[in-house]
Formats: structure tokens, sequence, C-alpha cells
């Protein structure tokens, strides 16, 4: 290859460099743009973008690497050097303009100057035109992220202005400025900020302008009317969800359920309502979540964090609205036994919402389908006595799994997980105090007690085990294999250690959990199951330093004796056992080879 030849494969090497270089400047420019540009698309653009600097060549020399290194190198100086001269000193500077503004108010009105009409005026009108002098500088200038930060420093001094004219007492008085004046002023702010935020691709700034409205929405407490806060409250979810139509910025709705939630609870602080009134302006909020979460599951984008904060939406939405609505209804309807209503009510409208989603070209809500079984849970925790709903947790937990078996619904199966990690919880700290040992002289309430409630979920759990034996879970962020099984055999075996340490003492509980350490490794000789046989030997050990550390000390001399001559014969049975169950080739069997 001639010298020239080697010229112009390094100069198309250093411009397709160049190309590629632009592309991530061009990339980064469109994410500030939308702001709902994807890590796996970012990632997928990045791929390419390199293996197009890796483009096949002839040869490639040290010097060449270094340069593009070097290039690298520059393009994260200029990067971070970009972030900290744009964004960092914008919102400073931003923050300190605001601040400026609100202490040159106060000084105005100290000092008299102009009047406080006067002082508002300006101060909207000079908002205003920060505002659009900041679109004019991202859409015709380029500067997209310094366009962003003049405008929503622009939108914030004129929302102040507007505010003050109602919010400080001085100009309250001076103005006589009426409560509806300032409501519709800056209603008209923040929508029309919202819509040119809409259409100029600015999330930040119209996320801005709906906390703006969250704000105005709270001064609507003043009003004489106690619908207004509500009100306005369930039209700014309206508009989030109708803007994610047509741009889904989950981000923004998914961080607007909470102050809709936040008002409503202020809200029935402050004025009291009918709690039929509060119960229609729940059950709205609720509704209109749920639709935004439809739509954005209609929509195209896709990413890291996109379904899992979509999940979250429902989650939150129906969670929050659950329990507000149980508490309505308690308030409601105080002498009827309506415990767990709302909660089953809820529940079983997410089984419909997930039987909605469950269609293309929506994707289907997983999040809605497992909440849902947790909140029939908790309904049934609330219904019922402590017996009663241990066993509706177990039989919710068995419909929940073979359910999602029969209709190919995995989200129920998840619910059911849940509903049994509830349910051990609830045996631990609810049954195991509140419920009644075994007593020969009182067979009703050993029928409904202790012993019962966990011989039960033992049950339940080891059939279970047995059902999801072999079977595994993906884990959703990084991929691996978990054994659906192990679970559910491990929580029948200590609930098991924990009913015989209540029901039992002394010297019984060593003899009892020796004996069912035992049973494990021999079941476990028996059908070769590694977990089982780990299981027996976890339990022989608990009983083995129970009998060291505390029997020998807290014992008479009987039990004692009695606890170590059966616990060592047991576990001599079970050395035993293990010694014939490996045969011929003990190391291939115990590796499992």
């Amino acid at each position: 290859m001639s010298d020239d030849d080697d010229d112009l494969a390094a100069e198309v090497r250093r411009l397709r460099s160049e190309v590629a270089t632009l592309r991530r400047r061009v990339a980064d420019l469109e994410a500030a743009v939308d702001g709902e540009s994807t890590a796996a698309t970012r990632t997928d653009r990045d791929a390419v973008d390199d293996r197009a600097d890796r483009a096949p060549s002839d040869e490639t020399t040290p010097r060449e690497d270094d340069t593009a290194a070097h290039d690298r190198e520059q393009e994260r100086t200029q990067n971070w050097e970009r972030d900290i001269g744009i964004k960092w000193l914008g919102l400073l500077g931003g923050a300190a303009l605001v601040a400026g503004v609100v202490f040159f108010v106060r000084l105005a009105i100290e000092a008299g100057l102009l009047g406080p009409l006067g002082r508002v005026v300006a101060g909207t009108v000079a908002g205003v035109a920060l505002f659009a002098g900041g679109r004019f500088a991202a859409e015709r200038q380029g500067y997209v992220r310094w366009g962003q930060i003049a405008a929503g420093v622009g939108l914030a001094i004129a929302y102040f202005s507007c505010y003050a004219a109602y919010g400080f007492e001085a100009y309250r008085t001076a103005l006589g400025t009426p409560l509806w004046a300032v409501l519709a002023a800056l209603t008209i702010l923040v929508a029309g900020t919202a819509a040119v935020s809409v259409r100029d691709g600015a999330p930040i700034v119209a996320g801005e302008a709906f906390l703006f409205g969250y704000g105005t929405a709270y001064l609507g407490l003043e009003a004489e009317t106690f619908v207004v806060t509500p009100a306005y409250a369930l039209l700014l979810a309206v508009g989030l969800v109708a803007i994610a139509a047509v741009r889904p910025w989950y981000r923004l709705v998914l961080a607007s359920v909470l102050p809709t939630y936040g008002l409503v609870a202020v809200w029935r602080a402050e004025t009291e309502p009918a709690a039929s009134l509060a119960a229609a302006v729940v059950v709205a909020a609720l509704g209109i979540y749920l639709v935004g979460g439809y739509v954005l599951r209609r929509a195209d984008a896709d990413g890291r964090w996109y379904r899992p904060q979509i999940g979250a939406l429902t989650v939150l939405n129906a969670g929050i609205g659950a329990v507000f609505l149980e508490d309505i209804v308690t308030e409601w309807v105080p002498e009827a036994p309506l415990e767990g209503v709302a909660l089953g009510a809820v529940g079983l409208a997410l089984v419909g919402v997930y039987a909605i989603t469950d269609r293309r070209p929506v994707r289907r809500d997983e999040a809605a389908g497992a909440l849902a079984v947790v909140l029939l849970g908790g309904a049934v925790v609330l219904a019922a006595e402590p017996f009663g709903a241990t066993v509706g947790l177990l039989a919710l937990l068995c419909g929940s799994i073979f359910g999602a078996d029969r209709t190919d619904a995995p989200a129920f199966r998840t619910g059911g997980h849940l509903v049994a990690l509830g349910t051990v919880g609830k045996l631990l700290a609810v049954d195991a105090a509140e419920l009644p040992a075994f007593d020969t002289g009182a067979p009703l309430a050993t029928a409904t007690g202790r012993p019962v409630a966990f011989a039960l979920a033992v049950a339940v759990f080891y059939g279970l085990a047995l059902r999801f034996r072999g079977e595994t879970m993906t884990t959703p962020r990084t991929g691996d294999s978990v054994p659906v099984a192990a679970p559910y055999a491990v929580a029948g075996t200590g609930l098991t250690v924990v009913v015989l340490g209540l029901e039992l003492s002394g010297a019984g509980v060593s003899v009892a959990w020796a004996a069912f350490g035992l049973a494990l490794v021999t079941a476990g000789l028996s059908v070769d199951v590694r977990g089982l046989r780990f299981q027996g030997m976890a339990v022989l050990g608990l009983v083995t330093a129970k009998v060291f550390l505390f029997d020998m000390q807290g014992l008479d001399a009987i039990a004692r004796a009695l606890a170590f001559l059966v616990v060592g014969a047991i576990l001599l049975a079970a050395s035993y056992a293990y010694a014939r169950w490996q045969g011929e080739d003990p190391l291939r069997r115990l590796t499992g080879e």
C-alpha cells in the first residue's frame, strides 16, 4: 500500500470518528429535547457508533489507537464541562434570579417603590419575557438545555408574581384581589406553559408547570366552595394523562400521583367533606390514573426504566387509593361490618384491568394482577378473625397459584408468592401470640387454635414446594434463575420448628426437633432431594446447639439426661442413614454427579 493510500485511509478513519462523535452529540440533544430517550436505545446507538469507529481497515497502528483514545477523552471532558457550564451554572443562576425577584418584592414593599399592581405586572411581564426568550434560544438558536432553564426560571417568576396578588396579605389588602381572579390567572399561566411545553417537547418545563398547578390547587382551599381543590387536582391528573397520549412522559404521570392524593388528604382534613363526596373523588383519581397506565402501555416507548415505572404507577395509585377508600368506607358506615370491602373492591377492579390489558397492542399490566391478589389478601385479613384470616390467606394462595396455571396469568402467581410471604409474617407476628395453644380440655378452641393454623400452613407450603419442584423463576433485573420450590420448603420447615417450640417445652422441644430433623434427612435420602437433606441437617444442628447451650444448664437431671440420650441416638441414626445412602460410590452420591 502506498503512502497516499495510507494517508487516505487515515483520513477516512478520522472522518468516520468525527461523524460518530456528531451522532452521539445529536443523540444527546434529542434526549434533552424529548426527555424520554431510553437507556436501551442509547446503548444500541453507542454500540453502532463504536462499530463504526472500529470499521474494518487494512491495519490499525498504535498511533491511530492513541488518537482515538485522545478523542474519546476529550469528548468526555467536553461533556463534563458542558454540564457544569450550561446546566449547573444555569440552574444556580435561575435560583439566584428567582430569589432576587422575591427580595426585590420585599424591598419594594418596604420602600414603597411602584404600587402593588405595578410590581405584580412588572414581575409577570418580566417572567413571561424570560420564558419567551428561553423558548427562542431553544427553538431558533439550538441552545436547548439553556433555553429550557431560562424558560423554567421565567415561569417561576411569572407564577410567583401572580401569586403575590393574593398570597401576600399586603398585596391582597391593597389590591382587593379576589381569589377567583388569581386562580384564573394562574390557571391560564399553567395551562399555556404546559401546552407550549408539549409542542416544544420540553418535559422539564411541563413538569414545573404542573408543579405550580398543584400549588394553585392548594391555594383553592381558601375558596368558599370546598370542591375547588379536588376538582383542580383531578383536572391536573386528566391533563397529564391527555399529554401522555401525545408524549409518553411517564415520569410526569408517576410523579403526580403523590401530589394528587396528598391534596385529597389535606382537603379531607381541612374541609371535612361528606364521605360520599370524598369516596367519589378518590374513585375518580383511581380511575384517571388507571386510564393513564393504559395509555402509557399503548405507547411505542420502551427502555430499561419504562416498564418498571409504569408498574410503579399502578402499584402507587391502586395502593394509596385502596387505603383511602378503606378509611372512607369505615367512616361512612361505622356500625356496619365493612372492613376489607374497599380493598377487595379495588383488588377485583385490578383483576379487570389485568384482563383488559391482556391483549395487543397494549402491554399486559403485570403489576395490576399481582397487586390484585395482595389487596384481596389484605381484605381477608381485615374482614376475618386471626384463624379465619390465616385459612383465607392459604386458600387465596392456592387459588392464585392454580388459577395462574389454568389461565396463563403469571402475575397471579407473583401475587400468590407475596401473599405467602405475608402469611408467614402473620403467623409469626399475630397467630403465634393471639391464637390459643393446644389444650385437651378445650377441643373447639384447639381446632381453631395455633397448632392447627401452623399445621395448615406447613401442609400448604410443603405441597407448593412439591408442586414447584424443578421450576425456576427469572429475576427481572439480573436474569438469574431462582428455584421456586426452595422458599416454600424452607418456610414449611421453619414454621414447623417454631410451632414445636411454642407448643412444647424443655426436653420435649429438643426431642421433637431432633425427630423432625431425622424425618427430613430420611425423606431427603429417600427421594434424593438435597434441599430436604440440608434442611434436616440445619434442624439437627439447631437442636444440638440447644442441647449443649441451654438444656445442659436449664433442665433438671432426668430431663437433661433424656434430652442428651434421645438427641444423641437420633444424630447417630441420621449419620448411619447417610452411610447407608452413600453406597459403593459415596463421592458421586454427595456431589450429585
